[in-house]
């Protein structure tokens, strides 16, 4: 059974789910695809929300989704809350355990799509503070929007990081043996469909699965499902 460590399922937080609707059908294909654990991660940006606010937000859709999961009756997913926090200046100064993985220090961190010189040092000392162990979200998607630089500077930082079943299935032949090739040496930790919804950027594990496995790197996706299982308590 599968992880997904990375998601917009929760309703009505952010650019995913629509509707409690949209999010029972996002997780029974999730248990359709083989995942029996779900970290539900909702964009978190500090600039726009406090934490106390989102935090809230967060709580009332996710009673909102339990209800009806019950009422449904079917199965689905373990559930896990969490958030996707976008890297602000801000955060190096604050305390950031409620936005962690429930029941855990574990913080998926989404970095900016810019220059790494200005923010560099931040990101790093939320690293290396030692209360958050952090997760970087899909670092493969930076590497088109920085400079190669900046891209190696990201995969260097002494974190986790996470990548995309959906980079894994779309992405072309060069970029593909890219990832494959991180994959096969330990370079990305942790994998994750980072869903929004049923159509555009749905749940996507069976084909990421298939992919990898057939690439020969069934152990290594063994290990990056036991670490995100580790890491979501």
């Amino acid at each position: 059974m599968y992880i997904d460590f990375h998601c917009h399922i929760l309703p009505q937080m952010d650019d995913g789910s629509e509707s409690v609707e949209m999010s029972l059908e996002m997780l029974r294909r999730e248990m359709e695809q083989g995942v029996d654990r779900v970290v539900l991660t909702p964009h978190f940006y500090r600039h726009r929300e406090d934490q106390r606010s989102f935090l809230a937000r967060r709580q009332r859709a996710y009673d909102k989704l339990r209800r009806a999961m019950d009422a449904d009756g079917g199965s689905f997913p373990e559930l896990r809350l969490g958030a996707e926090v976008a890297m602000t200046k801000q955060l190096r100064f604050e305390d950031l355990s409620a936005l962690c993985i429930q029941g855990t220090n574990t913080l998926l961190l989404e970095l900016p799509f810019e220059s790494m010189g200005s923010w560099y040092g931040d990101v790093r000392a939320i690293i290396e503070r030692n209360t958050e162990r952090v997760v970087l979200a899909h670092v493969e998607r930076f590497r088109d929007s920085l400079k190669k630089k900046d891209h190696e500077e990201i995969m260097a930082l002494p974190c986790l990081k996470q990548i995309n079943t959906s980079s894994v299935i779309s992405d072309g032949f060069f970029r593909r043996r890219q990832l494959m090739k991180w994959v096969e040496n330990g370079d990305v930790h942790i994998i994750g469909t980072d869903a929004h919804n049923l159509t555009s950027r749905p749940v996507d594990m069976r084909s990421a699965v298939k992919i990898i496995k057939e690439k020969g790197y069934s152990a290594q996706l063994k290990d990056m499902v036991e670490r995100a299982r580790k890491l979501s308590g």
